[in-house]
């Protein structure tokens, strides 16, 4: 997947919250567990506290990490699905040392969705 440059931080945040309905969040994180960017759906309520997202997130951060080091064997990884009840969880690679990570509530079928963003990201904006 290319590195997709923010040249337009709005447009391309708005890209993706616009693939889909069902996406409650959009987040960029470093690797280091610090945001750069963060984007909510109107209207969505969060089910998690500000405490629970951060180890939420160091611990995806930490399983990235771990794919990071066993990829010369597997392959890289495209993207990471965590399926809850009540939402998922889509994990996308953003350059070298960033995350996309885009939520979503339980009522669309992801695949589409997962394509639809991976489009964006290899630098096809629609």
């Amino acid at each position: 997947m290319n590195k997709v440059k923010l040249v337009d931080q709005e447009k391309f945040l708005n890209s993706i919250m616009n693939v889909s309905a069902n996406i409650r969040y959009v987040m960029i994180y470093d690797l280091k567990g610090n945001v750069i960017h963060k984007r909510k759906m109107d209207g969505v309520t969060d089910l998690l506290t500000e405490e629970e997202n951060k180890t939420a997130l160091k611990h995806t951060i930490e399983s990235w990490n771990f794919r990071n080091t066993i990829s010369e064997k597997i392959g890289n990884a495209n993207y990471t699905l965590q399926v809850y009840d009540n939402l998922m969880r889509c994990i996308f690679p953003f350059g070298e040392e960033m995350l996309l990570i885009v939520t979503l509530d339980n009522a669309g079928g992801p695949n589409n969705i997962i394509h639809r963003i991976q489009t964006i990201l290899s630098g096809h904006l629609k």
